[in-house]
């Protein structure tokens, strides 16, 4: 089976790509890279363009084309170029790992296709314990359409192994008027329809950070600094992250019991297959902040991390956030 890994870019989000590639290929992964072309200025890295095959949005078919507006149609708060991620459902390889730009791989990801065989979608991260608030606006809605336990099967887009399929493409395209018909209840982005689309279809989705494989969290933000990571990495003690601890407060008795059972032993050397940075938390170090800036050269990176630390410390990236948020929420209230 033809398989590979894919990634959106361009001259922006290039200093991203560099290191994630750099990741990848220093975790010993081989397997061929396509980098879609994300819009504006395009990439001129030369380690990426040894590395990766460059593609646009003009070498796929007009098929796949027509999808990617499909999309567009109801995801208005997604731009064209993260769209552009669908793409490889068209392409000539039968599997694919997609990956945001903001990771690190943390382990050779050829492993992940050993569990690809029965799933259409193989994925770690641990979004199911969000209860759906990043994804709706009424998440209560999608478990009266789709069944109590239809947050459970959340996925976080920035990084899935897909094994494609026509159907898949059917049941997004299905999704496309399920967000038409309900426009109150999703948020309109990607990760919301890759969502419903796996509901209407029904699709054999494995998470690897549920038991029983229990790999950790994907998330940086799920790890107090890098002391922390490494420390859950190794094992030897119960790493509940808060999104998990309020997510197993709100099962039942006999759910947590059954829970407790199935991840009652610890184990050493705990797989995590990469590292999400998607986002600065908090004021302070991130977990991820070292392994961001771990393809430059030791100059290059004391600068970066000052950089970030600067901002931080004088509230700009604060302010950066809550700027978007608001720009996010006015551009919902007037599309309403």
């Amino acid at each position: 089976m033809k398989k590979g890994i894919v990634l959106v870019a361009n001259l922006k989000s290039q200093w991203y790509s560099e290191n994630l590639i750099y990741s990848i290929r220093k975790s010993g992964c081989e397997l061929p890279i396509r980098l879609i072309h994300f819009g504006g200025e395009k990439i001129n890295s030369q380690y990426i363009l040894k590395e990766a095959e460059f593609l646009t949005v003009e070498d796929f078919s007009e098929e796949a084309r027509n999808f990617i507006h499909n999309l567009r149609s109801v995801l208005t708060e997604c731009p064209m170029g993260f769209l552009y991620r669908f793409l490889a459902f068209f392409s000539d390889w039968d599997e694919f790992i997609y990956t945001d730009n903001d990771i690190v791989a943390l382990m050779n990801w050829e492993r992940l296709f050993e569990f690809s065989e029965d799933y259409d979608l193989v994925h770690a991260d641990t979004e199911y314990t969000t209860c759906g608030i990043h994804n709706y606006i009424l998440p209560e809605k999608v478990k009266e359409i789709f069944g109590s336990e239809s947050l459970n099967s959340a996925i976080t887009a920035g990084h899935i192994l897909v094994k494609k399929s026509q159907k898949m493409i059917d049941d997004m395209n299905a999704a496309v008027d399920w967000f038409k018909q309900n426009p109150e209840i999703p948020k309109k982005h990607d990760q919301s329809l890759l969502h419903i689309a796996s509901l209407i279809g029904d699709w054999k989705m494995l998470n690897l950070c549920k038991a029983p494989f229990n790999w950790l969290s994907s998330w940086s933000g799920d790890y107090i600094n890098t002391l922390d990571l490494i420390h859950a990495i190794q094992g030897g003690y119960k790493q509940n992250t808060e999104s998990y601890q309020f997510w197993y407060s709100q099962l039942s008795e006999e759910a947590q019991k059954t829970i407790d059972k199935q991840s009652s032993s610890f184990a050493l050397d705990v797989p995590i297959s990469h590292l999400h940075y998607s986002g600065r938390g908090r004021l302070g170090s991130e977990s991820i902040d070292d392994l961001m800036y771990s393809s430059q050269t030791d100059k290059e990176r004391m600068m970066s991390l000052y950089k970030v630390q600067s901002s931080d410390l004088f509230y700009i990236t604060y302010i950066r956030n809550q700027s978007k948020r608001v720009k996010r929420r006015l551009k919902r209230i007037l599309n309403l």
